[in-house]
């Protein structure tokens, strides 16, 4: 596309580059990134859609516990899949994220356009392209890349008068994840502004019917089969199913600095917004890179402080009041680690990011200097992210002999004993947690008692005395990474 014949403002030619280039960053990171995280869970369910025709319920997929997400990322992802199976199985499903978060730049883009002038609207989109937790949750294999393009979907919908289209996007928004149901509130506003009295009562039923008829039936499935629509959130209330459910409240973390800290670490790549996994990688003069990274990010949020003052932007307050309740219902309920819980918000804060840099370079003298300071770190973000995502692929590839041992010289109907969710997808077998140790009903036990990665593999006193009553036979050992894999002797 040649942006010099098209009649816009340079401002928003720059905001247009500006997006290409994160498109294409978002898609060069996909050789990079190596599937981790909650998202071998998500890629085991998807596969097993492919190859099932059918929505798993208490399959052993990486996790203890029921399958209970809203579907619809795994179904796509499943289907992208086996469209894209000649370039191997995990192509396609890799390709989700990036192209979502794609989407949802571009819906970012015509949305702000709305409200913001040229200059305003450049610095929103610059935001949004270049902040490091919509860079990771547009690589990652997590719904929220897809979640967020269907809220600001039906946002753009509803502002341009579709509302039916605007309520179908809201309710395959709630098919993707819950949290889909929090755009609600914004969708209600924007039919309050736009429609006449008369209208008012009949958009607003129709805004809340549809994506109840889209979404309610994965709830019903629910309440039936786990005993709570939104099982495993606020079991309290519901008196679900047990096994791995959110049953209590915790108000303290509200109160904890700690809560915050994370959530602001989050927001700028670190994982899970915990700083001790930095210390996970060996890195010369860590302390020193990381001042030099907090204080970047704080420059690079100084913006948003200058536009959140004296903002006109009712329909940004709302959706980020309404994921901010999302927010702390998160935090008693389930834990501090909630960054990308805002998620869907993020377009409000790079709405009041782009106020906030049009003051700045309107008002003050370093107004010239500060946009290309802004742009520097916003590379660095980049580059940062990349690193990160390569260190990551490094250790993953250290295991990547244990790996390919199990796929070649067992059955691959054979069931191993290993917990977490990611040996599983990364082995291509099926796996029974070690709480199921007693069962006998596997052939393979994996032990790695060092393998950082995925902790939640790592067994205890208890099962590691279990295991070693059991007739088995050491079929595999490789000293440098401290796996061992012992076969069942019936």
């Amino acid at each position: 596309m040649n942006l010099h014949n098209i009649n816009l403002n340079k401002y928003e030619k720059y905001a247009l580059i500006t997006i290409i280039i994160a498109i294409i960053i978002r898609f060069s990171l996909i050789p990079i990134y190596t599937v981790s995280g909650d998202a071998c869970w998500h890629f085991s369910v998807s596969k097993f859609i492919g190859e099932n025709v059918q929505i798993p319920l208490s399959e052993p997929l990486g996790r203890d516990e029921p399958f209970w997400a809203p579907p619809l990322f795994h179904v796509i992802a499943a289907l992208f899949s086996s469209i894209f199976s000649i370039f191997g199985s995990e192509f396609g499903l890799k390709l989700i994220a990036p192209l979502f978060g794609s989407m949802t730049l571009i819906a970012s883009y015509l949305i702000l356009k709305k409200f913001l002038n040229e200059k305003a609207l450049f610095y929103s989109i610059l935001f949004i392209s270049f902040i490091p937790i919509f860079i990771d949750y547009s690589i990652l294999g997590y719904v929220e890349s897809m979640l967020t393009f269907f809220v600001l979907l039906s946002i753009y919908l509803a502002l341009s008068n579709h509302l039916i289209l605007s309520s179908i996007s809201t309710g395959l928004a709630i098919l993707t994840k819950y949290n889909g149901i929090f755009v609600i509130p914004v969708i209600l506003y924007i039919i309050y502004k736009n429609y006449n009295k008369k209208l008012l009562s009949k958009n607003a039923i129709i805004a809340l019917i549809i994506p109840a008829i889209i979404s309610i039936p994965w709830f019903i499935r629910n309440w039936i089969l786990l005993g709570n629509p939104i099982w495993p959130f606020l079991n309290f209330i519901f008196k679900g199913f047990e096994q791995q459910s959110y049953s209590g409240l915790d108000i303290t973390s509200l109160f904890s600095v700690n809560t915050y800290i994370a959530t602001y670490l989050g927001f700028f790549g670190i994982p899970d917004g915990n700083y001790n996994t930095l210390f996970f990688i060996d890195l010369p003069y860590l302390p020193i890179l990381f001042s030099i990274f907090l204080v970047a990010t704080m420059i690079f949020i100084i913006p948003l402080i200058f536009g959140l003052r004296k903002s006109k932007g009712n329909i940004f307050y709302i959706l980020l009041m309404s994921y901010g309740i999302l927010f702390i219902l998160y935090i008693i309920n389930v834990g501090p680690f909630v960054s990308r819980i805002l998620l869907p918000a993020i377009i409000s804060l790079a709405f009041f990011y782009g106020i906030g840099m049009e003051r700045i370079t309107s008002k003050y003298k370093i107004g010239t200097l500060f946009p290309i300071l802004i742009i520097l770190i916003s590379a660095g973000f980049v580059i940062t992210e990349a690193a990160k995502f390569t260190i990551a692929s490094r250790s993953w590839d250290s295991y990547q002999q244990d790996f390919n041992w199990v796929k070649s010289n067992t059955d691959k109907k054979g069931i191993f004993m290993v917990g977490g969710q990611c040996i599983p997808y990364h082995i291509d077998r099926t796996s029974l947690f070690p709480s199921e140790l007693k069962t006998n009903n596997y052939n393979y036990i994996w032990i790695n008692q060092n393998f950082r990665l995925d902790r939640r593999s790592i067994l205890n006193k208890e099962q590691l005395q279990e295991i070693e009553s059991k007739n088995k036979e050491l079929v595999y050992q490789n000293q440098k990474t401290s796996t061992k894999i012992y076969k069942i002797i019936q």
